[in-house]
């Protein structure tokens, strides 16, 4: 009989046997099974070996993959606060630096309304505008009437055209609606009609002076103020004249570029009252029309143009 394959058959008697004989032979030798206990730790030191050593890499590996996606979570939210952090900075600086064009706008209104002793002036928010047309935030119920002249420091807005309980309308003086009095500053010239109306094309937003006569001297970068016959009183600034426009009968014309531009306007006050000195009235004075001469009184000088033609018919000109 082949012992080897009998080793194999009965491989757990077997090893019960080698066994029980090794615990036998240790009782009788005396050793305590330390020779056997040896050899089992050494077997399953050896056997568990792998074991241990694959945990410790499983471990490691596992412990280094939750730290990075944990770091990585840590990173992704502080990123996160960072940029939702930045964009509120971003809103905070923008709303300061619109309070502070603001405050800017709101001291230079005051600072011009304690200085312009000679108008009532009341402060009003625009609330739109379009194609040269201005709705403001005040009715008849603040007082507000058709034909008041809406101004802001700088100079002449237009006119209320339309007034409702709460809110108005403003022509300005891009728009066809509004025709204000005006003059050259340098030498209180008035054109034949004696007004400025918007030239009809919005786009190059210019104003027209027409009926100047020919032999008026009118020069392109002269001031054009308001005309003692206007809604605004006399001096107020409306623009500059940009080219002069010489036609071939007896009258020529200005355009003029206004130095207030309503589609930046926030707030703009309604002439609610005016008082013209008698030294404006008289010409002696301009207001607050811009002087040529910083150092020097504003220059008047009479003026050419000729009378306005009387319009009614013979039979009534020439009767007894």
């Amino acid at each position: 009989m082949n012992p080897g394959r009998i080793i194999s058959e009965y491989r757990p008697q077997v090893l019960l046997i080698v066994l029980l004989a090794g615990s036998l032979f240790s009782l009788v030798m005396g050793t305590e099974g330390s020779f056997i206990q040896r050899g089992l730790s050494r077997m399953v030191s050896l056997t568990a070996y792998p074991l241990l050593k694959l945990q410790q890499t499983t471990s490691h590996a596992f412990s280094r993959s939750y730290k990075f996606v944990k770091e990585y979570q840590d990173v992704f939210e502080q990123n996160q606060a960072l940029v939702e952090e930045m964009a509120t900075m971003k809103q905070q600086v923008s709303r300061l630096h619109e309070l502070q064009q603001e405050n800017r706008r709101i001291r230079r209104m005051v600072n011009y309304a304690r200085s312009e002793g000679r108008m009532t002036l009341l402060p009003v928010a625009i609330l739109e505008s379009y194609k040269g047309l201005l709705r403001i935030d005040g009715g008849s119920a603040k007082g507000i009437d058709v034909s008041m002249g809406v101004v802001t420091p700088e100079g002449v807005v237009g006119i209320v055209t339309e007034v409702a309980d709460f809110t108005a309308t403003v022509a300005t003086l891009h728009h066809m609606d509004c025709r204000v009095g005006a003059m050259v500053s340098r030498n209180r010239l008035r054109a034949y009609d004696g007004i400025i109306h918007a030239s009809g094309n919005d786009f190059n937003r210019l104003c027209t002076m027409e009926y100047i006569d020919m032999k008026e001297n009118v020069r392109a970068g002269e001031w054009v103020v308001t005309s003692p016959e206007s809604q605004f009183g006399a001096g107020l600034p409306i623009g500059r004249i940009k080219s002069v426009q010489t036609g071939a009968g007896l009258w020529k014309s200005a355009e003029i570029e206004p130095v207030v531009d309503p589609y930046r306007l926030d707030e703009v006050f309604v002439v609610m009252q005016i008082i013209d000195d008698a030294d404006t009235i008289a010409g002696v004075g301009s207001g607050n029309s811009p002087n040529p001469d910083p150092d020097g009184p504003l220059p008047v000088s009479p003026s050419n143009a000729p009378d306005m033609p009387d319009m009614r018919a013979p039979q009534e000109r020439f009767a007894p």
